[in-house]
């Protein structure tokens, strides 16, 4: 047997063993630390001053929005790779490895240089105080700069866990994670003698912990794929593949354009409503992001097997799978924002003791209840679409609900009628409710059955050479 069979005999094993909660746990604590770690610039900054938060939250914002684009590779990279290992194409898919490096690398470049050259025209969409102004300036220069670094681990992750080694890249997020802490501490509180740099040390510490990190998973890469990646592979881009990432990527990437648009649209109503509007909704957030982590999970956890499903031609098992993955993601959301009710006020307490901020956040915690479900459904049912390759129907949907129905009912109910930040997670809940509901009658309705990304040749024996 041949080195590149004997490769793929193995990774045909790793296929048939693999389970929906053998990949999910490992993204679920990976992703767990990444909201983490900027939830520990939230915490730490918090005993700075709250102005302080403000910045970093429209900072982070934007450089969110950013991660998006990067996104445009890294969503649909994960969907072809997982297809062509079900279809056993394992030098291809090294093949498209290196070719969305290279043109997430050349992105991530021009966009890092953006942050640097064009942070004030950027912040100039913001009502927010010279003070808040300033010290985002300052995040935004160093943490936006260093981009590029997060473009590529967004498109080494995915390729990582469509191979099944979930726990290198759950394992590389908490070692992330565990440096940014440590950095926080010496650089933000001054720790051991040296200088207490407040959002610098912040943004300092981000570059550093991304560095690290991005070598660290290049290492792993190079050891987990199955047919190994050639240098002579960067350069010979792999243009029918890419655009067949492309087709998952752009619509993919543009509805998570439209929901960050939309988030900044009514953050910038929530700026019109004063320091203790915004700071709570930063606040309240930030903690909301936990609730979202296991349908995220989950999300992409079915999305892997529900892809490598397609790819061998089993399209009626990836059907129950995600009907599956839907239940039970709803059941653990809804019992973990029900326990955290329970201790809204203790939660709020532990980001700040103004009485104010602590009163409405606990509101908007309470009604997550209402909220959170309904996301689930968007989390969960949007990625098996988009292993499918039906991902034009997500991006319809977000258009006509998020602008449609959100955007005007936080300004009528958040601003017109006076209910403040509360009137703007209604309009949110909406949203998420109206897009869940249609996007599980989509998944239903069988259509996605009909959708192809890679043509059948594509999914064919594999080219054995180099």
């Amino acid at each position: 047997m041949s080195l590149s069979q004997e490769s793929g005999s193995k990774q045909a094993q790793v296929v048939k063993t693999m389970t929906v909660f053998a990949i999910t746990w490992p993204i679920f604590i990976e992703m767990l630390f990444h909201i983490l770690m900027g939830s520990v610039d939230t915490f730490m900054l918090s005993h700075v001053s709250d102005e302080v938060v403000s910045a970093v939250g429209v900072s982070r914002q934007l450089i969110e929005f950013t991660i998006i684009l990067f996104n445009l590779l890294g969503l649909g990279v994960g969907v072809i790779i997982a297809q062509l290992l079900g279809a056993q194409k394992h030098v291809d898919a090294s093949r498209v490895t290196a070719s969305a490096l290279t043109f997430n690398l050349v992105f991530g470049l021009a966009l890092s240089l953006m942050f640097i050259v064009s942070r004030n025209f950027l912040l100039s969409f913001y009502h927010i105080t010279p003070t808040i102004k300033e010290n985002a300036e300052i995040y935004m220069m160093l943490a936006g700069g260093s981009l590029f670094l997060e473009a590529l681990m967004l498109t080494v992750g995915p390729v990582i866990r469509s191979h099944g080694f979930t726990k290198d890249t759950m394992i590389v997020g908490i070692g992330m994670n565990i440096l940014h802490i440590v950095g926080n501490a010496l650089l933000i509180y001054g720790w051991f003698g040296l200088p207490q740099m407040g959002v610098s040390g912040a943004a300092i510490s981000t570059v550093i912990s991304r560095a690290v990190a991005c070598v660290w998973i290049f290492i792993l890469l190079y050891k987990r794929v199955s047919a190994p990646i050639r240098i002579k592979y960067y350069v010979q881009l792999q243009w029918s593949k890419l655009v067949a990432i492309l087709k998952i990527g752009i619509p993919a990437g543009l509805e998570w354009l439209s929901y960050q648009l939309s988030q900044m649209m009514v953050t910038r109503f929530v700026s019109f409503m004063g320091t203790t509007a915004i700071t709570t909704h930063f606040y309240t957030n930030t903690i909301v992001y936990f609730f979202m982590v296991f349908g995220m999970a989950v999300g992409e956890g079915t999305e892997i097997i529900v892809a490598r499903l397609i790819g061998a031609g089993d399209k009626e098992k990836a059907y129950h799978q995600l009907l599956r993955s839907l239940k039970w993601s709803l059941v653990i959301t809804i019992a973990v924002i029900v326990v955290v009710s329970f201790f809204r006020y203790e939660v709020m307490a532990i980001f700040t003791d103004e009485p104010a901020i602590i009163q409405l956040g606990a509101a908007i915690l309470l009604f997550c209840i209402l909220l959170e479900p309904g996301r689930v459904f968007n989390h969960v049912v949007i990625n098996s679409l988009r292993a499918a390759g039906d991902v034009q129907f997500p991006l319809m949907m977000a258009i006509i609900s998020m602008w449609g129905i959100k955007i005007p009912l936080a300004y009528v109910l958040g601003i017109h009628l006076g209910y403040g930040v509360l009137g703007v997670w209604i309009a949110h809940a909406c949203d998420e409710w109206v897009r869940g509901i249609f996007h599980y009658l989509r998944w239903k309705g069988r259509k996605w059955q009909h959708k192809s990304l890679l043509s059948k040749a594509e999914l064919q024996a594999d080219s054995l050479s180099g």
